[in-house]
């Protein structure tokens, strides 16, 4: 993977967790939320979901693993004892010069389907980010230097094993 590749990797997955997002547990730090195994499940869901709207004949090829990150600036007021779980996946088999018609077929899925636009820096920039309203996952889609598209998904804060000091 080239130097550029990489560093379109690195920023895919910070725009996916950048923002903690709302506590799952309705504000209140003490209450339960998802723990990480359940909130990674979640993004593969989002993504998966997101995915079908995408032409066929399509492979998802992953960048790393699954992530998890400390929430250390929760955007709730939340514990930094938490963490956000994020994954990305390079969208290969689709042509490069369809990455403008295959974003807006995410773009009219995310819109119809309850996830607000967070950023949308298109034309300039190939990038779209979004918010679930429902759960607060946020999902984003990009181009690297080369063409090639990539998707995201994290989730907001969560505890690790689902509770505080579980």
């Amino acid at each position: 993977m080239g130097r550029a590749r990489h560093w379109v990797c690195a920023l895919v997955m910070a725009a996916g967790v950048s923002g903690c997002g709302t506590d799952t547990s309705t504000g209140s730090e003490r209450e339960q939320t998802m723990n990480q195994d359940e909130a990674a499940e979640r993004v593969q869901e989002h993504i998966d979901n997101a995915v079908a709207a995408l032409p066929e004949g399509l492979d998802l090829t992953p960048v790393g693993d699954v992530n998890f990150a400390a929430c250390d600036d929760p955007t709730d007021g939340g514990s930094t004892d938490r963490v956000t779980v994020g994954r990305s996946y390079w969208l290969d088999g689709l042509p490069v010069e369809d990455n403008e018609a295959n974003i807006d077929l995410l773009h009219e899925y995310w819109t119809a389907n309850g996830y607000r636009v967070l950023t949308d820096s298109r034309p300039d920039d190939v990038f779209v980010s979004v918010e679930n309203e429902e759960d607060s996952f946020r999902m984003s889609v990009q181009s690297s230097v080369q063409g090639s598209l990539s998707i995201g998904a994290s989730s907001p804060c969560v505890w690790p094993e689902g509770a505080p000091g579980s």
